[in-house]
């Protein structure tokens, strides 16, 4: 296990609240009630916080929302590849400080959403490709604009792609791409966005009335054996709160 992992920023703070923790109260004897609330409040919060910093947890936890990855074949049997559309859903982008090509900008999700998305597209083929998104912050098109630069680069002709900038979100983006798809009379249309992005994304899709096949893109790997996965880390908090952003999404009425 790497030294890196025992001195993780968030491994260590967690180590010394639960020892000011332990050393903070010598036991359960405080009589008011308030102080064992108080008590039991911080106790719960430092558990659940060292739980969803755990691969262990956050990975089984995000494998367990997520899409998994299958063969479309069958289902795009019955439609011909100029009548198929995919649509890629976007995933931000930085600011330009330094004068870098706006693809390099996208954040990690976005470049491995255009990835898949190049492989999905030379699996399958399609008449039409839909990019998805705006990052309000920036100009309209940019980070639209972005992604389809990536796949040019990666080798869908630009002819094929549209750009969709009016949206904001997810549900944004089913709706307009799915306006887009219509009017282009599909006989198929797959998504591509992150595995535990999908199931929100497909929910959002059927709302807008129209019928999707995923592809989902990175669906998480099992930890690797070993006390490293059960030790709290950075970015598996970061991953956690990923899940719990879908999550919340879901509930959304």
């Amino acid at each position: 296990m790497p030294i890196a992992r025992l001195v993780d920023p968030l491994f260590v703070l967690l180590v010394a609240a639960g020892l000011g923790l332990v050393l903070s109260g010598g036991g359960w004897t405080y009589r008011a009630r308030r102080a064992k609330v108080g008590r039991a409040l911080a106790w719960s919060a430092w558990l659940t916080l060292w739980l969803l910093s755990m691969p262990w947890v956050s990975s089984g936890i995000v494998r367990r929302m997520s899409t998994k990855p299958r063969d479309l074949r069958a289902e795009l049997a019955g439609s011909s590849p100029e009548r198929r559309v995919l649509v890629i859903l976007t995933a931000g982008i930085d600011a330009d400080e330094f004068g870098t090509p706006a693809m390099e900008r996208q954040s990690a999700p976005g470049i491995e959403r255009g990835l898949g998305a190049a492989r999905v597209y030379r699996t399958y083929g399609f008449g039409h490709v839909i990019v998805s998104g705006q990052d309000v912050r920036l100009e309209r098109t940019e980070l639209a604009g972005a992604m389809a630069d990536l796949l040019v680069e990666l080798g869908v002709p630009r002819k094929k792609i549209l750009l969709e900038t009016e949206s904001r979100d997810t549900r944004e983006n089913a709706i307009y791409s799915a306006r887009i798809a219509r009017s282009l009379s599909a006989d198929a249309v797959v998504v591509v966005t992150s595995a535990l992005h999908m199931p929100r994304s497909i929910r959002m899709f059927e709302r807008a009335g129209l019928d999707v096949l995923p592809a989902p893109i990175r669906f998480q790997a099992l930890p690797h054996d070993g006390p490293g996965q059960l030790i709290p880390s950075s970015l598996t908090l970061q991953r956690s709160q990923r899940a719990v952003h879908e999550l919340v999404g879901l509930l959304e009425p």
